[in-house]
């Protein structure tokens, strides 16, 4: 009779073994299962995180160091009750970061968006703005804010999806006076996609937008997600329903000089912040940058400071894990022993009737292994009872320990100020919980972690009486 076919009468024989020895073997697939679930879960819930906040940097001048930049006295003023004269000056730098270098960057692997402006106040013909809650000076009333941009595809405010194209195209590199403007503001000055807008570049004589008359063509209109809440106080021309966007070269014409020919700042957003170090290095070794005019300024801290809870989850999950394999080892490993030192007789039977030892023990390991597989796959239904409740148990108790303002950041959301504006609030995955589901994934991961266990607990079983031979298994019988 082979090893197998007596494993499993054995197994059928001895119900009450068998059963308590599948209870056991329940309780640890299921916490091994649960565990495995978790932390899956857990991954994933940091690979989510990661692609929803990204990371980001900025390279832009660098205005302590640079040896290219300069300040120009503008004009002098003085005071009107002391008499002291005061000097105004601009600050400018004559290396800047072309749309060639945009392009460079955006080519780096990992590299998502690539977004740089030049801002601009700017008074257009055709606009009826939207009033602001702030007084201004009255020169300033008819202004808004003109951003000059490479790609409004690229820029912050669209990829976060604070502003959504309505109609029309997005600003795109190679474009020449081409705005995008805001549906309601589109439809408050009675304007439309194709329509002209009239502004004036800047003349430094009169310290005005009075200069040569400029024509954009209004390719498209964007509409905001966001807008200012109720008592919020904001300029007329920081409302986002009056701002417009232009191309590169329209927005150096506005300006009225060619100081400003490109950007004095790059912001980058990068699929995985995880990835931050290699790809700025590999940015910083881009050929056609001066990095003796620029350098690059990493923010990442928003990413580390919402991901702290499920890292604390994932280095507390692995731990349980290890603990729950090593002590199910031991305790079968005891129960085992147990139950082989009751096997004496039985042992020495087999082995004076020529069985070999390999075969005795592969008759145990095969009896372990019956009971096993049924047990292993019922703690799938028991898992998936427990997995989402404990894990969101152990998320909670990962924030409770987090420093009180990263614990701010992770319940509530991912936000970056621009100007007046705010960007869209992306909650974040830790917020509302992890989802924990056990998956055949899973299940295929307990099988082999069990079968390990399980070879380890039978042979460190039967190694106290393998080594004994039949004579001697029959005097301790005696």
């Amino acid at each position: 009779m082979g090893f197998i076919k007596r494993a499993f009468l054995y197994v059928t024989r001895k119900r009450g073994k068998s059963v308590l020895l599948f209870v056991i073997l329940l309780v640890m697939a299921t916490f091994v299962l649960t565990g495995l679930s978790i932390w899956k879960a857990s991954e994933a819930a940091q690979l989510d995180l990661r692609q929803s906040l990204g990371g980001r940097f900025d390279v832009h001048v660098d205005w302590e160091n640079s040896p290219y930049v300069v300040k120009e006295n503008v004009k002098e003023e003085a005071g009107g009750e002391t008499g002291k004269s005061s000097t105004s000056f601009i600050q400018y730098s004559t290396v800047q970061l072309t749309p060639d270098n945009i392009a460079a960057i955006k080519a780096v692997p990992g590299v998502k968006y690539c977004s740089a402006r030049q801002a601009h106040l700017a008074s257009f013909a055709e606009f009826s703005l939207f009033a602001g809650t702030v007084a201004t000076d009255a020169k300033y009333k008819s202004h808004t804010k003109v951003l000059g941009v490479c790609s409004t595809e690229e820029d912050e405010l669209f990829t976060t999806g604070t502003l959504t194209l309505a109609e029309g195209r997005h600003i795109s590199d190679g474009d020449s006076h081409a705005a995008i403007i805001s549906q309601d503001l589109a439809e408050k000055s009675g304007l439309q996609v194709g329509d002209y807008i009239t502004t004036h570049s800047y003349s430094l004589e009169d310290q005005a937008f009075t200069g040569q008359e400029i024509r954009v063509e209004s390719i498209g209109l964007f509409t905001p997600n966001t807008v200012e809440q109720f008592g919020e106080t904001v300029t007329t021309y920081d409302k986002i329903q009056n701002r417009v966007f232009v191309d590169l070269q329209t927005s150096v014409e506005i300006e009225g000089s060619e100081i400003n020919y490109g950007f004095s700042a790059i912001n980058v957003t990068i699929d995985d912040p995880q990835n931050m170090a290699q790809i700025v290095s590999e940015v910083k070794a881009l050929p056609g940058i001066d990095w003796t005019a620029f350098t690059i300024q990493a923010d990442n801290e928003t990413y580390e400071k919402a991901a702290a809870p499920l890292a604390t989850l994932n280095e507390l999950v692995i731990t349980l894990l290890v603990v729950i394999i090593v002590v199910s080892a031991i305790i079968l490993a005891l129960i085992l022993t147990l139950w082989t030192k009751t096997r004496i007789h039985e042992t020495g039977v087999f082995l004076s009737v020529g069985i070999k030892k390999s075969a005795i023990i592969g008759q145990y390991l095969i009896e372990v292994l019956l009971i096993a597989v049924l047990a292993f796959g019922f703690s799938y239904v028991t898992s998936n009872a427990v997995a989402g409740q404990i894990g969101n148990h152990l998320l909670e108790q990962s924030m409770q320990t987090a420093p009180e303002d990263e614990g701010n950041i992770t319940a509530g959301a991912a936000a970056v100020d621009v100007g007046a504006d705010h960007l869209i609030q992306k909650p974040l995955p830790a917020e509302n919980g992890i989802e924990v589901s056990v998956g055949v994934e899973n299940l295929v991961q307990l099988y082999l972690i069990g079968l390990v266990i399980i070879i380890v607990a039978v042979s460190a079983s039967s190694v106290t009486v393998m080594r004994l031979k039949p004579r001697e298994i029959l005097s301790k019988m005696s």
